[in-house]
């Protein structure tokens, strides 16, 4: 077999003479089968070689070209991420805020709530072990309108009692208060960002607030301390004290001992003070949200038309002048010129402050 591969390679690769001219002269190479074969090796070698190198160049660039995309794919899902992340950020930054806002109004709904209205206590309970943002803020949410909702229907609750009392009395419903000492810096109220549910509540507790204070303003109380009168004539249909006939008793009498001091029963302004045919010596006085009181048959005036009188203050003392039959206050109270009757007022008006 060897002897055979020998004879192909001899066959082949027979010695070769080579002639080179040099500057004239002229030389002869024999080139031995031997060497050609070694050549021709070499050159097979240096071409698998240079093969197998560039191989190996094309699959590194292949894996450097394979690392780069996973190297953008690496950065096209961390962007992603990071801005997934940002997302969340903002909108857990954006849920504090919210909570945070009604937080604070929330506590500032219940600063504002009237003695009247029992201030709701909050739960101290910490949010329900979890660790992630969105359990423990839906806790507090779902806390925040557990309060909001309970402040809500004590509102709606106490405003239902008092327009019911003031039905009773036969008040206006629509109550249109007189000035009084307001002012401070102007805060205004950034509705864009406060919800509708919020929003209702706040309405609210400002019309029962105001309600509370119209309230305060009215004559709730009788003119005379209680241990010195005793009722001698109710509001309503009577027999005239005078004539005998039918008449109808637009105020109450009040008897009592000669001189006793009359009392503002609340703030106002005098608008008449002098007499005034059958009720003799008279006062008048006109207070908020439309109504009037009425004193009348007094013994003595103690103020004069257009002076300001506050609560509880002595106005005039009993008598019986004018058109009575002995000493005793007749007293009335109006609003928008219609007769109400004074003793319902002050005991209704006892029971909803």
């Amino acid at each position: 077999m060897l002897n055979k591969i020998s004879h192909l390679a001899k066959s082949a690769f027979k010695p070769k003479q080579l002639l080179l001219r040099q500057n004239g002269d002229v030389s002869m190479f024999t080139l031995p089968s031997s060497l050609q074969v070694s050549l021709l090796c070499a050159a097979v070698g240096a071409v698998y070689w240079v093969s197998v190198s560039s191989y190996g160049y094309v699959q590194q660039q292949e894996q450097i070209q394979t690392l780069e995309k996973q190297r953008l794919t690496a950065e096209s899902n961390w962007q992603l991420e990071k801005q997934q992340l940002e997302q969340k950020l903002a909108e857990q930054t954006k849920t504090l805020q919210d909570l945070s806002q009604q937080q604070n109004l929330l506590e500032g709904l219940v600063e504002a709530l009237p003695e009247s209205v029992a201030t709701p206590t909050t739960s101290e309970e910490q949010a329900t072990q979890n660790d992630e943002f969105e359990g423990q803020s839906k806790n507090l949410a779902d806390k925040q309108t557990l309060l909001l909702n309970h402040i809500g229907n004590s509102i709606t609750a106490r405003a239902s009692e008092l327009h019911t009392h003031l039905d009773e009395i036969g008040l206006d419903k629509q109550l249109a208060q007189s000035p009084i000492a307001q002012g401070g810096p102007y805060h205004q109220l950034d509705t864009q960002h406060i919800s509708k549910d919020y929003l209702s509540v706040i309405d609210k507790l400002v019309e029962l607030n105001e309600l509370e204070q119209m309230i305060t303003l009215l004559p709730d109380s009788m003119p005379v301390k209680q241990e010195k009168f005793y009722v001698s004539s109710q509001f309503g249909y009577r027999k005239d004290p005078i004539t005998g006939r039918r008449a109808m008793h637009k105020g109450v009498d009040l008897a009592g001992w000669h001189k006793t001091d009359i009392h503002a029963p609340a703030a106002g302004t005098v608008t008449k003070a002098g007499k005034n045919g059958g009720y003799g010596k008279f006062v008048e006085i006109e207070h908020a949200n439309g109504l009037v009181t009425r004193f009348g048959h007094l013994h003595t005036i103690k103020v004069k038309k257009g002076q300001k009188v506050e609560k509880s203050d002595v106005i005039a003392l009993m008598g019986s002048t004018g058109r009575s039959t002995s000493t005793h206050l007749h007293y009335e109270v109006l609003q928008n010129g219609k007769h109400i009757n004074p003793i319902k007022l002050a005991k209704v008006l006892s029971r909803v402050q």
